[in-house]
C-alpha cells in the first residue's frame, strides 16, 4: 500500500504537517510571539494571534482571549479554533472597507453566533496614493516625537497634544483625488507644487506651489524648512512596513503614517 503524502505549511509561529493534505492539528509553539493582526468594519473588530493565543476586540462585547485548541489547514485556509472563537485566514486579496487598504488575506471570525468578515496578512502596497492623508514620522532618519499623533481636520497633529501652542504641528501630506498635495508644513499651510502619480512617481505640478507665510520658532522653523526641502526634492515614493517613504536623489528619505 502506498504512503500518504506528506504536505507542509508554514503558519504563524507554528509548523503544520499534513498527511495526504488531509486536515491535522497544528502544533503551536508557545515561544514563538510573532503578531498577526486581522480587522474589519461594521461592526469594528481587531484580532490579534500569538503564542498559541488568540484575542479579539469588539466594541460592543467583552475583550475575548483564548487559547488555540486547534489548528490546521484546507487548501488556501488555516482554521484555528479555540473554546468560543473560531477563526479562517484564507489567502485571498481583502481590500479594508474603509480605509481602501488591500491586505493579502481575507478574514473570517466566529464567536457567540455571529460571524464577523475583515482582513488580514501583509498590507498590500498600493499603486496608487490618491485621496490619502498622512503625518509626518521621520525626516531624514530624525524621529518626530508628535509623529505618533493622528492628524486632525486641519491637518495638524495636535488633537492629543497637550501643549500645541508649544510644540507646534507635525507636518502633514494631503493627496487629492488628483494626486494634487497640501498639508501643514510644521508652521504654514502649503498647496500645490507636487504631484503624486501611480507607482511610485513623484512629478512637479505645472502651477508654483504657495504658502502661508506665518513665522515659525526655533526649532520650528528648521523642521518646517527641513520638511520642504525633502517634500519638494522627492523624486519618488514607497510603501515599507506600512509607511510613506519619499525618496530624493541625494538619498535623503521622508517617511509618514497615514491617518487615513
Amino acid at each position: 500500500m502506498a504512503l500518504p503524502r506528506i504536505c507542509s505549511f508554514m503558519a504563524p509561529g507554528a509548523l503544520l504537517f499534513v498527511a495526504g493534505c488531509a486536515t491535522q492539528t497544528l502544533p503551536i509553539n508557545p515561544a514563538d510571539n510573532t503578531v498577526y493582526e486581522a480587522r474589519g468594519n461594521e461592526p469594528f473588530w481587531n484580532l490579534s494571534m500569538a503564542a498559541g493565543t488568540l484575542v479579539l476586540s469588539t466594541p460592543d462585547g467583552p475583550r475575548l482571549t483564548r487559547t488555540i485548541t486547534r489548528a490546521y489547514a484546507r487548501a488556501h485556509t488555516r482554521y484555528y479554533e479555540a473554546q468560543d472563537l473560531n477563526v479562517a485566514m484564507t489567502t485571498t486579496p481583502c481590500q479594508d472597507s474603509m480605509s481602501g487598504q488591500m491586505f493579502t488575506q481575507t478574514v473570517r471570525a466566529t464567536t457567540g453566533g455571529r460571524t464577523l468578515h475583515g482582513c488580514g496578512g501583509a498590507l498590500v502596497a498600493p499603486t496608487r496614493l490618491n485621496a490619502t492623508r498622512w503625518v509626518t514620522t521621520e525626516l531624514d532618519g530624525h524621529k518626530l516625537k508628535n509623529g505618533i499623533l493622528p492628524a486632525d481636520a486641519h491637518d495638524s497633529a495636535t488633537d492629543e497634544n497637550p501643549n500645541p501652542a508649544a510644540d507646534m504641528f507635525t507636518p502633514t501630506l494631503d493627496i487629492n483625488e488628483s494626486g494634487k498635495v497640501s498639508g501643514s508644513d510644521g508652521c504654514n499651510r502649503y498647496a500645490g507644487g507636487l504631484v503624486f502619480g501611480a507607482h511610485g512617481r513623484v512629478e512637479a505640478a505645472p502651477q508654483v506651489g504657495i504658502s502661508t507665510l506665518m513665522a515659525c520658532p526655533g526649532a520650528h522653523a528648521s523642521t518646517s524648512a527641513t520638511f520642504l526641502s525633502l517634500l519638494h526634492n522627492a523624486h519618488t515614493w514607497t510603501i515599507e512596513d506600512s509607511s510613506l517613504v519619499l525618496h530624493t536623489p541625494d538619498g535623503r528619505t521622508m517617511r509618514l503614517r497615514q491617518t487615513f
